[in-house]
């Protein structure tokens, strides 16, 4: 079962400069199938979202928890988050394609799923549509902030590569937001998205979370007792 991780952290500027220099790659961890990293970025539903210069995301996607606990463990880049906050979760639906997602994940809507979910948005922009881009997810960050159910967002960034990470109260909420039509910015931006893609790759991935830990700026995003396990 493919494992997946979110590791955010207040490292400061300069070391966040140097982290982002270089990307994990499948092989040069035991385990690893991809990464993603990029600055952490506020959602403010005004403008482009607003980087937290110093703050780090790390994005991994595992063989298993073993190998992820090995990497938490023993090596040295996740020593640098280790003053963060982390999740450990696995899939429950996707859509789209992404290096280290299984093809056979399920893409229907309605996995059932008790407890809080984790989202991954997930993308490789294509240059000539990023300003339109930009301009389309300013209205769903901003339906997000005010989403029924919403716990916590953020982005992050390593252009081309842009993601959102989410928590959600449960797959219902999560599902509200993006597909009802109750709530503006999703919807009409998958439509806008349908008619011209924006991005070469994307995926929208919704997870089942497993471990929490950790806190971020003084606080705990999501209380580990939270979960329903």
């Amino acid at each position: 079962m493919t494992v997946v991780s979110v590791h955010l952290a207040d490292v400061g500027f300069p070391a966040s400069l140097a982290m982002l220099r270089h990307v994990p790659k499948a092989g040069e961890i035991d385990g690893l199938r991809h990464a993603d990293t990029g600055i952490a970025a506020t959602f403010t539903g005004k403008s482009v979202p607003s980087p937290n210069i110093g703050r780090v995301g790390l994005i991994g996607f595992w063989d298993s928890e073993l190998a992820l606990k090995q990497f938490e463990t023993n090596h040295p880049l996740a020593a640098k988050f280790e003053g963060g906050w982390h999740v450990r979760a696995h899939p429950l639906r996707m859509h789209g394609t992404w290096p280290g997602m299984p093809a056979d994940t399920p893409q229907q809507r309605n996995i059932p799923h008790d407890g809080p979910v984790l989202v991954l948005t997930l993308a490789r922009t294509k240059l000539s549509r990023f300003p339109a881009f930009v301009k389309t997810n300013t209205q769903a960050e901003a339906a997000v902030l005010k989403a029924p159910g919403n716990i916590f967002a953020t982005g992050i960034a390593r252009p081309p590569r842009l993601q959102s990470i989410s928590l959600w109260e449960s797959s219902e909420a999560s599902m509200n937001y993006a597909f009802s039509g109750s709530q503006p910015g999703h919807p009409e931006a998958m439509k806008v998205d349908r008619a011209k893609p924006f991005h070469h790759e994307s995926a929208f991935i919704r997870l089942a979370i497993d471990e929490v830990g950790g806190s971020l700026g003084g606080k705990t995003p999501l209380a580990a007792d939270a979960l329903k396990l």
